[in-house]
């Protein structure tokens, strides 16, 4: 299951020069969005590829990683000088310099885009999506019908420029889910054990900055059949793979009973196997709620949110928890139980369930100008593998 372009399907036009394609890498979450889309054009003998290294200060580790990708890695100022056919983008930053770009392609990295930063929503706010007034961006993906209308109400001159084809990693997580007794498995969680996600984003608004080490420390009063792992946001590692300040304080207040997710893991396993799910206001809770378990919201600080979003809507069903307690965690949602109106949440962050992979493929050929091929040899194979590792 390699990511370098191979020759398994042959030119259309081997005379004409292969369409280059450039990925824009700032991070580790935006390099496992990038290498998604991949997977879509490798072995397209049409196609050329290469990947560049946004400055981010998330970004140190990326390198090696994308090296497995047989890819060229060129300079960053290099790239941006050059005249790609396609650029893609799985963050903001750096996409206004790829003027010589035919297309630039931003890809998010999240579903229901629900994260305010400078005041504007994060995604689709004017001041990331704009460079003297005209959108930075030939095209926008995203997940869901709602998100391209609430894209355009927030910045009107993104008109045009969204297209709405699902959303891959949703598309991965639901085949997790249909495997949920193998995710439990993996991580050692019995039948009988009732198991409890922390889903904590970075940022000192997130739920590791909220009395991180005293929730945390609350496992310790839990009963013997509750088991606990915790997710944290890739963000909370640094260089090296140390913790960052909110998690390392938490990490040492936590038991050693509490299972954590590293951040080269998936995080697809531990959210198929919880039942119940402590969160914040990251994306990834809105994945949780794609069945009906029991949810529990951590405070959000002012001005986290993006009023009206799908996770502002999550976290408006969902009781929440004013004081760092996994036990009455617990006891809130056995009074509650799984959130009212889940089934009517779920479309409004991912449309068109089950067909990212056709409409993501679809909308890069035409951005290409080239026909799409048809199916490869092997990609239903790939596809349950990518489902198995996710479980992992």
């Amino acid at each position: 299951m390699g990511l370098s372009p191979g020759a398994g399907i042959p030119s259309a036009r081997s005379t004409e020069k292969a369409r280059s394609v450039l990925y824009v890498v700032h991070n580790r979450v935006s390099l496992r969005t990038l290498r998604r889309v991949h997977r879509l054009l490798a072995g397209d003998g049409r196609l050329s590829f290469a990947a560049t290294l946004a400055p981010d200060r998330f970004g140190r580790g990326c390198e090696a990683e994308v090296g497995r990708w047989g890819l060229p890695l060129v300079p960053f100022e290099a790239a941006a000088a050059e005249p790609w056919d396609l650029a893609l983008f799985g963050n903001h930053g750096g996409a206004h310099l790829f003027t010589r770009a035919a297309a630039r392609v931003f890809v998010p990295h999240g579903v229901g885009a629900g994260k305010l930063a400078l005041g504007q929503d994060f995604t689709y706010g004017p001041d990331f999506v704009l460079r003297s007034g005209e959108p930075i961006y030939t095209a926008m993906f995203e997940a869901s019908e709602e998100g391209r209308q609430r894209a355009e109400d927030i910045t009107p001159r993104l008109a045009g420029r969204i297209r709405v084809v699902g959303d891959l990693e949703t598309d991965e997580f639901l085949a997790v889910l249909a495997r949920r007794a193998t995710a439990r498995a993996v991580l050692g969680v019995g039948p009988e054990d009732f198991l409890v996600l922390l889903s904590a984003t970075w940022g000192d608004a997130g739920m590791l900055a909220w009395h991180g080490p005293a929730l945390l420390r609350s496992a310790r009063r839990l009963p013997g059949d509750v088991r606990v792992v915790l997710k944290p946001h890739p963000h909370n590692w640094g260089p090296r793979g140390r913790p960052r300040p909110h998690l390392a304080r938490a990490l040492a207040a936590a038991p050693e009973t509490v299972c954590l997710v590293p951040p080269w893991q998936s995080w697809m396993g531990a959210y198929a196997a919880a039942d119940l799910a402590v969160y914040d206001f990251g994306s990834l809770a809105l994945r949780f709620a794609l069945r009906p378990r029991p949810m529990v919201a951590v405070p959000a600080g002012p001005g986290a949110v993006t009023p009206g979003s799908p996770v502002d809507a999550l976290r408006a069903m969902t009781p929440e928890l004013t004081e760092p307690s996994l036990p009455r965690a617990l006891e809130l949602a056995s009074a509650a139980g799984a959130p009212p109106g889940l089934a009517d949440l779920a479309p409004r962050f991912v449309s068109h369930p089950g067909q990212a992979a056709h409409r993501t493929r679809g909308a890069l050929y035409e951005l290409l100008d080239l026909a799409a091929p048809g199916p490869r040899e092997g990609e239903e194979r790939e596809t349950r593998e990518r489902a198995l590792e996710g479980s992992g």
